[in-house]
């Protein structure tokens, strides 16, 4: 957690304060300072009180810092809501959730969108550019996400370094580079039957040919640069739909100014 309480006052992790305790249990907390992670607090028993809450990463951290103080980590009920904008929840998902944990947390906010870390949950997510919007299809959809009646976000903005590795890779000569594809085939067991399957194939390409697989790349980096969430509109439950890019900017408006879509 970003902050603990002592003297009555909500206070950032820092490790020359003792006998801070956790906001929501009043059990106490200890900073971890490290030069990796972003300071945080935890509980000295490193049992976490809040049955919604998970291991925080930097990527949690970081997004909650663009909000005010005053609007992270707030007190619901027993729960503690990631960021809290007028009578809207925000949160950020790092990690899998069940489907009845979905349908829990978004039965006691209410009001509420997600974000999830596309580097995690959404990294096999492909969007399609048509007319205006983007169509997508999520490779090995994780299915509890269907069920979700609140709005989702996923954040892409993991695709810019990998993107501009790629590229720089391109422009420095790099000879050769792979794709990856399941190729289907069939196969025949002792006892004379036919079975069908998949494996998985990749193939090399010479760079000296990939001039439009160069544009694609920078055209992608462009979109991701300048508009890093993905808003799902429409999901089916096979891990298809529909949806459109906005920028992290507007989605920060959005939230200050109270809006909200259904």
């Amino acid at each position: 957690m970003k902050f603990a309480i002592k003297d009555n006052q909500r206070i950032l992790a820092n490790p020359l304060i003792k006998d801070a305790i956790c906001p929501l249990c009043k059990n106490p907390v200890i900073s971890k300072c490290g030069e990796i992670k972003i300071w945080h607090w935890s509980h000295k028993n490193n049992k976490e009180c809040d049955s919604f809450s998970e291991g925080e990463t930097n990527w949690h951290l970081e997004w909650k810092r663009h909000f005010p103080e005053e609007c992270q980590e707030v007190i619901i009920g027993e729960h503690r809501a990631d960021v809290k904008i007028k009578d809207i929840v925000i949160e950020f998902q790092n990690s899998p959730l069940s489907k009845e944990d979905i349908e829990e947390r978004e039965s006691f906010y209410g009001k509420m969108k997600w974000v999830l870390n596309g580097e995690t949950i959404g990294s096999n997510i492909n969007l399609f550019q048509y007319e205006g919007f983007y169509k997508f299809k999520w490779k090995w959809f994780p299915q509890s996400w269907y069920y979700s009646k609140q709005p989702i976000y996923i954040d892409l903005s993991y695709l810019k370094s990998k993107l501009a590795l790629q590229i720089e890779s391109y422009n420095q000569g790099e000879r050769h580079y792979s794709t990856y594809s399941t190729v289907n085939y069939e196969w025949m067991d002792d006892y004379g039957n036919i079975h069908e399957g998949e494996y998985p194939h990749y193939e090399t390409h010479s760079v000296e040919d990939t001039k439009d697989e160069i544009d694609n790349l920078e055209k992608r980096y462009s979109e991701i640069s300048n508009k890093e969430l993905f808003l799902i509109k429409k999901l089916s439950n096979n891990g298809t739909g529909w949806g459109k890019l906005i920028s992290k900017t507007n989605f920060l408006k959005e939230c200050e100014y109270g809006y909200y879509r259904n």
